[in-house]
């Protein structure tokens, strides 16, 4: 029982998962690689396994690589882009444009290298400065992180903790202060602490307790505990299970086939290709009865310096609890377009 018999040329596997009001469902979910080729179509690579769990970039858990693979409620595809920014040839300049373009979507960034500031009397100056010529597509280097000037040891910035350069209390800086400003940043953002500061820039996934996912977890309060608890209370989003920044969250249904344009990303320059369209479907056999249903592209990664593209498709039943009567899913790829296999 529970098994996947998997047809495709990609990993699969299956897990049981229950929604907010928690009613049980079976859960298959698919994951495919594939690298961008010179003519604008993919190649097909080895698959990576399934995430059974989320996956992080450090040690210690505090910037989420991504989530597990199963996010049958996820409103909508999550774009990922990962990897580093880079310069032509990787030759040291003042600035790295970055745009990720899917479909409908279109996200540009500015890019810089190491930069430090200085509280003189005057005010903040730049004191010393670095040419980029590769930069980390990381959180860490976009506005966030502890605020140094704030009273309080916990203060940080909830949209980003992990970043650098941002206080809600500039003025409290002494002279000969320093701090490290960010590197990704909205293309006309000047980093001033003299300015209120814009909202942190990034192309990763976001942690479930930074701020543009944790309000959409719902209220945990007496009322939750006496009428609700276990379930997620009532005021619960799906909107949670998307991990990727709001402007990377895909409008509409990504199918497939959609152009991909990208810049500021490789050392040969930008370039372009077309998602890989696949059509994947299950049988699914539930206490003797078959179900048939079809994949939904849940999240698209983009690893941009390696030309790699992963994409995650899940697809889900409901078993009413009865985990025993759940015997096999049989997976098959009905279409394969624009891909070279």
């Amino acid at each position: 029982m529970w098994a996947v018999s998997n047809n495709t040329p990609f990993s699969a596997d299956g897990y049981f998962i229950r929604d907010r009001d928690g009613k049980e469902y079976w859960c298959v979910a698919v994951r495919g690689r594939f690298r961008a080729r010179p003519d604008g179509m993919t190649d097909l690579l080895e698959p990576q396994p399934v995430r059974l769990s989320p996956a992080y970039r450090d040690a210690e858990a505090n910037e989420l690589l991504a989530d597990a693979d199963f996010a049958p409620f996820r409103p909508a595809a999550d774009i990922l882009v990962n990897g580093s920014a880079v310069a032509p040839d990787e030759k040291p300049i003042d600035r790295i444009d970055v745009t990720v373009a899917v479909g409908t979507m279109t996200k540009q960034a500015a890019v810089t290298g190491e930069a430090r500031m200085v509280k003189k009397k005057r005010g903040w100056e730049v004191a010393e400065k670095e040419r980029a010529s590769r930069v980390e597509l990381s959180w860490r280097r976009s506005l966030g992180g502890s605020d140094l000037f704030a009273d309080d040891d916990g203060a940080e910035c909830e949209a980003n903790p992990i970043g650098r350069g941002w206080s809600r209390h500039f003025e409290r800086a002494p002279e000969g202060a320093e701090l490290v400003m960010p590197q990704i940043a909205a293309p006309a953002d000047v980093f001033d602490p003299g300015r209120p500061l814009s909202q942190p820039v990034g192309f990763g996934a976001i942690q479930p307790a930074w701020t543009t996912r944790r309000i959409h977890a719902g209220t945990y309060d007496d009322a939750w505990i006496k009428n609700r608890s276990p379930l997620l209370p009532s005021d619960f989003s799906e909107n949670f299970h998307q991990t990727a920044p709001v402007d990377q969250i895909y409008s509409g249904e990504l199918r497939g086939g959609e152009p991909v344009r990208l810049e500021g990303l490789h050392p040969e320059g930008g370039y372009a290709f077309r998602l890989p369209q696949c059509i994947l479907e299950a049988d699914t056999r539930i206490a003797g009865k078959t179900l048939t249903h079809r994949f939904r592209l849940v999240q698209l990664e983009i690893t941009g310096d390696e030309r790699l593209v992963d994409l995650v498709w899940n697809a889900h039943v409901p078993c009413g609890g009865r985990d025993q009567d759940v015997e096999v899913s049989f997976l098959r790829l009905r279409q394969m377009a624009g891909v070279v296999a």
